[in-house]
């Protein structure tokens, strides 16, 4: 009697072994043959792998399933070591091997399309960047016609900003950063100059070029000289913005002073 119930206890215990097994492999075979669950793919793992290896599913079909729908894992040392202990055999280990090969191709391949990815998005700000500085230099303003009062005697010529250099130039020119500008007008000519106007470009730089923002406040500014330049002399010029610049943190301004315009009096009798 005892014989037979150790039988029947080691045939119990091989049926429900099977069972198991048979159990596994046909949910696996659903998840893996259902278009609707297999969307996307799910990789093997290495506990899948392991479960599977436990649970006594065919080594040739282990390595059936894992050539289809691949691993998500590298087979280092480690993996390697823990797969030879559950016991899978060459079938199992070359499979796993051959889809792990293939797992770190696609990873190195992912990792360089998101470089890439970077570097044309770092391209396309750099590109965004110079287009709004080079938006943020304001062209000059077609010159207005003043009416100039002229003193008895005398006519006032106008001279094109190409022949400033020669006639009148800037000297000691100081910006602060709530944006006062400051600095010499010197007349280089033998003639009064007279209306010389000046253009204060503010050329915003963010603190990060790579992500600028969206509220650029660069601006060109004109100011023009009410007192006249006698021969040879010097006048001071100073431009204060109403209200001046509050600080940011998110950049600053480059300020540049040049003069764009002026006009030369002559005595009426004398030899130009």
């Amino acid at each position: 009697m005892h014989s037979s119930l150790k039988f029947d206890t080691r045939r119990l215990r091989a049926i429900c072994a099977a069972s198991r097994s048979a159990m596994l492999a046909i949910v696996l075979l659903v998840v893996c043959a259902s278009p609707g669950l297999a969307q996307p793919k799910k990789v093997f793992t290495l506990d899948d792998i392991s479960d599977l290896i436990k649970n006594g599913v065919r080594p040739n079909r282990i390595a059936q399933l894992v050539e289809e729908y691949g691993v998500g894992f590298e087979l280092d040392d480690r993996a390697l070591q823990r797969l030879k202990q559950d016991g899978a055999n060459e079938t199992v280990l070359l499979a796993v091997k051959q889809m792990s090969a293939r797992y770190i191709e696609e990873k190195q391949r992912t990792r360089r399309q998101q470089e890439e990815a970077s570097r044309k998005r770092e391209e396309e700000a750099k590109r965004s960047l110079e287009q709004k500085r080079r938006q943020a230099k304001v062209p000059e303003p077609a010159r207005k016609t003043e009416d100039v009062t002229k003193p008895k005697g005398t006519t006032a010529t106008l001279r094109s900003p190409e022949a400033a250099g020669r006639v009148v130039n800037l000297r000691n020119v100081m910006s602060t950063e709530a944006g006062k500008v400051s600095g010499e007008v010197v007349n280089n000519s033998k003639q009064t100059l007279r209306d010389v106007r000046l253009q204060m470009l503010y050329s915003w730089r963010w603190k990060d070029e790579y992500h600028p923002g969206k509220d650029d406040p660069g601006m060109a500014i004109y100011h023009v000289l009410k007192q006249d330049i006698p021969p040879g002399q010097t006048v001071r010029f100073g431009y204060e913005p109403s209200p001046p610049f509050a600080p940011r943190e998110d950049g600053h301004f480059d300020i540049s002073v040049k003069i764009v315009g002026f006009a030369e009096v002559f005595e009426a009798d004398a030899p130009r």
